[in-house]
């Protein structure tokens, strides 16, 4: 069982890694732009380590070869597992994966907070509505713009564009 995981400390965690992540560049050697894809792949597993651990599912952060162009990551509730797209890694600037990372990683949470109501800052009426949505999830094939606007995607969408902003 992890400790309790309040919303606010999670963001601060999740921002202040994503400058850490920044900072840390300015001194890795080598730095990101320069690094193999291997070692690309080690630098986003300690960044997305870093915040990750406050629900309980770290290291569960896998990069997959061979999906699909347009699937840039996905939450399994199922395996607790994160797969993001090798393709993913090929791009010097990390910024694209970096936010998927965290999008993917809000997902891990909505699921860890349906969960464990008890152990986060979450309001019921919200937790019910992210549980409805997982059972009846609109997968993006199907309709975009109703995948995009259901609370889940909402939720991880907003929270990733304001981790990396902020």
């Amino acid at each position: 069982t992890s400790e309790f995981c309040d919303e606010h400390v999670l963001e601060d965690i999740t921002t202040s890694a994503v400058q850490e992540f920044f900072e840390s560049d300015e001194i890795r050697q080598p730095p990101y732009e320069q690094a193999s894809l291997e070692q690309r792949e080690q630098y986003l597993k300690e960044f997305y380590n870093k915040f990750s651990e406050l629900t309980g599912y770290s290291n569960n952060l896998h990069f997959r070869e061979g999906m699909e162009a347009n699937n840039l990551g996905a939450f399994n509730p199922a395996t607790k597992q994160i797969e993001l797209n090798a393709d993913l890694l090929l791009e010097n600037d990390p910024q694209t994966v970096m936010e998927t990372i965290m999008h993917e990683s809000r997902h891990a949470y909505q699921d860890f907070a349906i969960n464990n109501p008890e152990q986060v800052s979450v309001e019921k009426e919200t937790l019910n509505l992210w549980e409805y949505n997982f059972k009846n999830y609109i997968r993006p094939e199907f309709d975009f713009e109703a995948y995009v606007s259901q609370p889940v995607e909402a939720d991880a969408n907003d929270f990733s564009e304001r981790m990396f902003s902020e």
